[in-house]
């Protein structure tokens, strides 16, 4: 199951990325609204997946969470990030682009913040 929320993650950061920067560079509208419905459709399932997997790894991995070190750290930010990710992402489903602007933004920069825990949650050192 990781490594379907590794590869969902992967996905949805480089899709919603070649949306939001090729945006303005006036491609096609049917290929632009076909990138957009994947991204949905995906980010739906990282919702279910995630929320799987993450509940099932805290769990399972419990007595670490006490012991202040990197990896508690970067699974904490995972998780956080994570979740606003979610949150702001069915917002801008419902809402589209009539959402605020900062929820937008959330949704956008903390991308960056979960591939970047993601990586480091990866190479810390696991007792």
């Amino acid at each position: 199951m990781r490594k379907i929320v590794l590869v969902l993650t992967a996905f949805l950061a480089a899709t919603g990325l070649v949306l939001t920067f090729y945006a303005a560079a006036g491609f096609d509208p049917a290929w632009r609204k076909w990138a957009s419905i994947t991204h949905i459709w995906a980010g739906v399932f990282f919702l279910v997946m995630f929320t799987l997997y993450a509940w099932d790894h805290i769990s399972a991995n419990r007595h670490w969470l006490r012991i202040p070190a990197l990896v508690t750290f970067t699974g904490a930010a995972q998780t956080g990030s994570a979740v606003v990710i979610m949150l702001t992402g069915i917002v801008l489903l419902l809402y589209g682009n009539v959402a605020w602007d900062v929820l937008r933004n959330f949704h956008h920069w903390l991308t960056y913040a979960l591939v970047a825990s993601i990586v480091l949650h990866y190479l810390s050192r696991k007792r």
